[in-house]
């Protein structure tokens, strides 16, 4: 798997997303690598070429996706849809199908998408119907009305940069007729503002908060949290 980049324009991402900025120069296109999430009933065979994100400790990130399973709201596959906003290629979202009746997964990187579809057809034929990818970001997402009050919504799953979420995407969360939030944040100044921008409407309640150390010896820690409506 080597692959090279030739930067040649500053922005604020390391590499930028051109069709042509990557060239392939041996091994596969992409790494696939299946996540050992306990009590998954299917595999998932995650994509990863060079122009997509990917958790530098998949085996810390593993964690957190099984407490994410299990702090999803009761419901099954039958009741619960589900809305991924800062998916990436789907790292989360397609870990929990099986407890939800569709899901929504959502990035503006275009790399994701392949990414994401090439997953979704190696999974199970009864979860392949569930799953479907928007290539908008959170923004995007937000503007055309996949949060609004007629939405088929009910909890939302955010993973945002470092930054994280922009107003505008926490202002219709909190609008929406969603149940739960499931909030991944590697920023943890982000996360405890927007923490309390959901909280003081007073239409969010925080249930859970925990830590997991993605990098130990760093001074950094990816937060997972739950919210509740009030």
């Amino acid at each position: 798997f080597l692959h090279y980049n030739k930067v040649w324009k500053h922005s604020n991402a390391i590499f930028n997303f051109d069709d042509d900025s990557w060239n392939h120069l041996h091994g596969p296109q992409a790494i696939v690598e299946t996540l050992a999430v306990d009590g998954l009933p299917y595999s998932v065979n995650l994509r990863f070429p060079p122009n997509v994100f990917r958790q530098a400790n998949g085996a810390a990130f593993t964690k957190i996706i099984e407490r994410v399973r299990t702090l999803m709201p009761e419901g099954g596959e039958g009741n619960v849809n589900v809305v991924e906003l800062y998916g990436g290629v789907g790292t989360i979202g397609l870990h929990v199908l099986d407890m939800c009746k569709s899901l929504i997964s959502s990035d503006e990187n275009p790399n994701n998408v392949k990414a994401f579809e090439d997953a979704v057809k190696e999974l199970p034929k009864k979860f392949r119907r569930k799953p479907s990818y928007k290539q908008l970001s959170a923004e995007s997402m937000v503007k055309e009305g996949y949060l609004d009050g007629g939405a088929k919504v009910d909890v939302v799953i955010v993973d945002p940069p470092r930054k994280g979420c922009d107003d505008v995407v926490v202002n219709a969360i909190n609008n929406s007729k969603a149940k739960s939030l499931i909030y991944v944040s590697c920023g943890f100044e982000a996360f405890v503002r927007d923490q309390k921008r959901l909280e003081d409407e007073g239409k969010w309640k925080l249930k859970v908060a925990e830590g997991f150390v993605l990098f130990p010896g760093a001074d950094a820690i990816e937060t997972l949290a739950v919210f509740e409506r009030s």
